[in-house]
């Protein structure tokens, strides 16, 4: 009896390929692409609708309900990928909870969305104003993942209790910590 049920298993798969011819025209057909692909019209389009140049942008960061930072740029626009914005004219304000901001400015940077990094470069200036401090750097690079400032050129902090010149510079920006390499020359501002 068991043996005459594995033969009906058999026949049905021999049947739907017997019966192929009358179907397979069908079936291709159904699975056929409808519309025509023309590959310099995609590229064209997707070229135009991922660039953009704007002026007077504002970029807001939100981590967890609370705004992290605030890019003002004079124009923005799409830099080699739709993922990256070119700023010109840059004014950005990072944001701690419970302490004041940290003004940065520089003449253009270029924000990374995927990596969420950002570069600033030409006439870089941090401004912390309650510690009366400015840093001075041609090329800034902050990470968003470890909350890390850094300046591989030649840094110089300026404040009214001193004067600071050094090599690379790392800043915590969750804890304030500096890190310098490459020498450091610091000058004491005495009361007079």
């Amino acid at each position: 009896m068991i043996g005459s049920y594995r033969n009906l298993l058999w026949i049905i798969p021999i049947g739907v390929l017997a019966a192929s011819p009358l179907w397979k025209e069908h079936l291709a057909k159904f699975l056929k692409p409808r519309g025509g692909y023309d590959e310099v019209a995609q590229r064209a389009y997707q070229e135009q609708s991922q660039d953009f140049v704007m002026e007077n942008v504002v970029i807001s960061f939100v981590t967890q309900g609370l705004p992290t930072w605030t890019i003002k740029a004079k124009q923005a626009q799409t830099g080699t990928t739709d993922r990256e914005i070119y700023m010109l004219a840059v004014d950005a304000l990072y944001h701690k909870q419970g302490k004041s901001p940290i003004k940065i400015t520089s003449t253009s940077g270029m924000y990374y969305m995927d990596d969420q990094h950002l570069t600033l470069t030409d006439d870089v200036v941090i401004i912390k104003p309650l510690q009366h401090e400015e840093m001075y750097s041609d090329l800034l690079y902050y990470y968003d993942s470890n909350k890390m400032l850094i300046s591989p050129g030649p840094v110089e902090i300026k404040s009214p209790k001193f004067n600071l010149k050094g090599g690379k510079m790392d800043y915590n920006v969750s804890t304030g910590a500096y890190n310098f390499n490459n020498g450091v020359e610091v000058v004491l501002q005495g009361k007079e």
